[in-house]
């Protein structure tokens, strides 16, 4: 497991960072969207679905 995934499970709260080449708004920390993690550059993440499935568990987010 990388080390985002890692601290996305271990740590409440974390979120990483925008994951764009080039982020307009200077690669802030990304936003939960209730799916992904996003930024308002337009980056979304590609979390897996059983890691996000593992993700809501760990802290009881439920859409």
């Amino acid at each position: 497991m990388n080390v985002v995934r890692q601290n996305l499970l271990t740590q409440a709260g974390y979120a990483p960072y925008c994951g764009a080449q080039d982020c307009s708004r200077d690669w802030p920390r990304a936003r939960w969207d209730g799916a992904q993690f996003r930024c308002d550059c337009g980056w979304r993440s590609a979390l897996p679905a059983a890691f996000v499935a593992e993700y809501r568990a760990k802290w009881g987010i439920w859409v």
